[in-house]
């Protein structure tokens, strides 16, 4: 049995604490409010506050999956820089840091076009991206560690596009310029996370970088014309364009014979 400790229990946190529960190691988890995971030894605190509270028990593995309070670049510092500083300086203080995987996101490759994988050099072009890469960058200096980069991650709420899709179809709003979009389902998400940590327990040594995205990036005027036939609307999108931007693909996935159990946009919007 390994000790795990997960640094953000949320849509993503909260889960994979489970499915490692499940597995039979010992989760300790830090989240800002009081709500009790079975299971979880819990440690509800702010690491932005003065105190940082850890378990006694050897850490073998740390997550760090925290999110802004706003999207500013002064929140982003805040949960990816600072937040996680503070974390690494209190652990190192009682013990040698363990490996870590960090959530990041495909953000850190900026506004490209093309097939953009693992290997893909990094060229953030807006504050939440560079922010990332630092992040990333900082911690890698500090222990061995893999960024798992998730491009958009869907799977609980799908209303707003489910809306913009109705409100094309109806003449009400205008069809958007066509692009490229790239998508992962949180319940792979968390599969995701769970098969770079069983690799970190087993002692193997997991990729520095990890993307997470599922095999079949989409236009947005696919996507938005599937969501309106779901609802016997008909979207009229012109065939012939070429959708603008970035194509993401996972090496991970491939490499690692990893079964998404939503594959494509169809299977994760079909199921919610």
């Amino acid at each position: 049995m390994s000790h795990v400790l997960i640094a953000g229990l949320g849509q993503l946190g909260q889960p994979l604490a489970e499915k490692l529960i499940a597995a039979g190691h010992q989760v300790s988890g830090i989240r800002r409010r009081h709500r009790e995971i079975a299971g979880v030894d819990l440690y509800v605190q702010n690491l932005l506050d003065e105190m940082i509270l850890l378990p006694p028990d050897q850490v073998d593995l740390l997550y760090i999956i925290l999110t802004p309070g706003k999207r500013t670049e002064q929140a982003y510092r805040d949960a990816f820089l600072t937040a996680p500083r503070r974390l690494l300086d209190a652990l190192q203080a009682q013990q040698p840091l363990p490996p870590v995987i960090f959530v990041s996101s495909t953000a850190v490759y900026g506004n490209v076009s093309g097939k953009v994988d693992e290997e893909s050099e990094p060229v953030p072009d807006a504050f939440n991206g560079r922010v990332l890469l630092s992040a990333e960058q900082e911690l890698s200096m500090r222990t061995v560690m893999s960024a798992v980069r998730f491009s958009g991650i869907y799977g609980r709420n799908s209303q707003r596009l489910r809306e913009q899709a109705r409100a094309i179809a109806n003449g009400e709003a205008e069809l958007p310029a066509a692009k490229w979009t790239n998508r992962i389902h949180r319940h792979d998400c968390v599969e995701l996370l769970l098969q770079a940590g069983q690799g970190w327990l087993a002692g193997e040594l997991m990729p520095p970088v990890i993307v997470g995205s599922d095999k079949h990036p989409a236009s947005n005027h696919d996507v938005l014309t599937w969501l309106a036939a779901q609802e016997n609307l008909t979207l009229n999108a012109p065939a012939d364009i070429e959708p603008a931007g970035k194509r993401i693909y996972s090496r991970f996935i491939d490499e690692q014979n990893i079964e998404l159990r939503y594959p494509d946009f169809r299977a994760g919007y079909g199921d919610e």
